[in-house]
């Protein structure tokens, strides 16, 4: 039996907004010969991407399909938050020829992955009692959450759409008080707390339109609009931190995902976003006891789909 097991092949895939990864994978993980990047805007449909890499793969037989979206999934049913394609597990299962299919939500696939890879530390660290809960925060095109659990048979990763909600009272705040009324436009997490988030912050501090990339090479030249717009962002990623630990209590860590977090977290901003994430605002948990890490592999979410189907299969 684990002979079989072991030869089984599956096909994992990400689809962001911007960008979709589908890959190979057995029980040791993806294979990292067999990954293709495909961008978005290149492809009418995913049916479209996944008939062009499945004529160029050709895998013999699959034991089983995931695909995780940026959006939300429910009954076997998905569409992108960012962009109208919409998938369904039956139409997966059908064009792979594969018996089983799964369709997950991006950050869920990111949380299952914490169970096969490993993050980056960045801050804090562990002290006291822990509880088995993580948090996995995407910063990225968009914006989402993951909670996760520990279980004896895996990892359980909640379904959250909270870039579509208000956004805390102090960071609204925060904003408020440095911006005045160009603050008006940042009502959600995913208004404030992207890479496209970043770039209408910085119009909105020097009116000056720019792409995140060329911010954050502006802040790290030390160019002084840049250097007002990302200490910013980084503050109000403290203060949503601490907001998030409150509400998800994930005393085991946050592991941040996606470029906009890379960006701000390997930065010179780093100091900034602590001295808020660990200010006193409430008095009720401490922030340094809650490790802050980094997702930093490209195959994170495919291998989140893999485990995932290893939980299901």
């Amino acid at each position: 039996m684990e002979e079989s097991t072991s030869r089984m092949t599956y096909l994992v895939g990400d689809i962001g907004g911007t960008n979709t990864r589908l890959a190979l994978a057995d029980v040791t993980g993806v294979q990292p010969a067999s990954v293709m990047r495909a961008s978005n805007d290149a492809y009418e449909s995913f049916d479209a991407v996944l008939s062009s890499y499945l004529q160029k793969t050709d895998p013999d037989s699959l034991a089983g399909v995931c695909i995780a979206i940026a959006g939300p999934v429910q009954a076997g049913k998905g569409t992108l938050t960012n962009r109208n394609w919409s998938l369904d597990v039956d139409s997966l299962r059908a064009q792979a020829r594969a018996p089983h299919a799964e369709l997950i939500n991006d950050l869920s696939a990111l949380g299952y992955a914490l169970a096969r890879v490993s993050t980056e530390h960045v801050f804090g660290s562990h002290q006291g009692a822990t509880n088995g809960q993580r948090l996995v925060v995407g910063m990225g095109t968009g914006f989402n959450v993951s909670p996760t659990r520990a279980t004896a048979s895996g990892v359980t990763a909640m379904e959250s759409e909270l870039g579509h909600a208000e956004l805390p009272y102090s960071v609204s705040q925060l904003l408020q008080d440095a911006l005045g009324a160009a603050a008006q436009p940042f009502n959600t997490y995913e208004d404030c707390f992207s890479g496209r988030g970043l770039e209408r912050l910085h119009d909105a501090v020097c009116g000056e339109k720019q792409d995140g990339k060329s911010i954050m090479e502006s802040f790290a030249a030390e160019q002084p609009d840049a250097q007002r717009t990302v200490l910013l962002f980084a503050r109000a990623l403290g203060r949503m931190t601490q907001s998030v630990i409150h509400q998800f209590m994930p005393r085991d860590g946050i592991a941040f995902a996606g470029s906009a977090s890379r960006g701000i977290l390997t930065s010179k901003a780093l100091p900034a976003f602590v001295e808020e994430l660990t200010a006193d605002h409430h008095g009720i948990v401490d922030a340094h006891h809650f490790p802050i890490s980094l997702i930093t592999e490209d195959v994170a979410a495919l291998e989140g789909c893999l485990q995932y189907l290893s939980q299901t299969s």
